[in-house]
């Protein structure tokens, strides 16, 4: 996986939908090129399309120029898998088309994500999409207030999330992302500087996954072996424990 390329793919791609998932999911097996080598089979699988759906999604990021296709990973042999790569200087472009006509509102991604109807006067479709759960009324349950509907969010909910899944497969998948959960991350996500970055959240769930017990690798027996989840990392009190390495004093004894 290159976390840089994931960064670009979630900067740059103007889109959402099918589409972005499928970026996503080529960025994530990608070197920091852009290169990868999956079937048409295992993009399905991990975009949860059927085959002949993921091989329309790929067919239209190539025909949009996002994605290529190389050739196949041993020369073009019929039937081999092929070789994409993800086009990252476009990525670049539309990123810097977007700030150039108003940043995340042009592209209407980080406000469609939060439910936003801010950008809809441009005529986008993906202003009202969303990639979570949208609520406007549920009872804020988290340690920060809602950032308001019409605000960008800062946060990359999304790409975390997929780093997530991608460094603790053992963990509970993230099924519903909902605004008390968001609140959340976001303010661990604001509370410190470095934390403003993907690498960073990356080298952390990494971190996370070299503990016996957050992983579930120890049980006593009179329970059962600790299932981790993410909204119970980012809650205030357990992510101060694993920061300051509560969870990881048995590889330090």
């Amino acid at each position: 996986m290159s976390v840089r390329v994931l960064a670009q793919v979630w900067d740059g791609y103007p889109d959402g939908g099918s589409e972005l998932l499928a970026l996503l999911a080529l960025a994530d097996w990608s070197d920091d090129e852009g290169r990868c080598y999956p079937s048409v089979a295992a993009i399905a699988f991990k975009t949860r399309l059927s085959r002949s759906q993921a091989q329309r999604v790929v067919h239209n990021l190539i025909g949009s120029g996002f994605v290529s296709v190389e050739g196949n990973e041993n020369g073009g042999r019929p039937g081999s898998t092929r070789r994409y790569r993800i086009n990252l200087q476009k990525m670049k472009a539309e990123r810097g088309r977007a700030d150039a006509t108003g940043g995340a509102c042009a592209t209407g991604r980080t406000d469609a994500q939060e439910g936003s109807h801010s950008c809809a006067e441009r005529g986008r479709a993906d202003a009202t999409q969303t990639v979570s759960e949208p609520s406007k009324n549920r009872q804020l349950i988290a340690d920060e207030p809602l950032v308001s509907s019409k605000a960008a969010d800062p946060c990359p909910h999304q790409a975390i999330i997929d780093l997530y899944h991608q460094a603790l497969p053992t963990g509970r998948q993230v099924r519903i992302w909902n605004d008390a959960r968001k609140a959340k991350l976001r303010a661990r996500w604001k509370e410190d500087l470095k934390r403003q970055s993907l690498d960073w959240w990356g080298k952390f769930f990494g971190y996370i996954a070299e503990s016996d017990f957050l992983t579930g690798k120890t049980a006593s027996t009179n329970r059962p072996p600790f299932e981790l989840d993410l909204e119970w990392i980012v809650s205030p009190t357990n992510f101060v424990k694993i920061v300051e390495g509560k969870y990881h004093r048995e590889a330090a004894a």
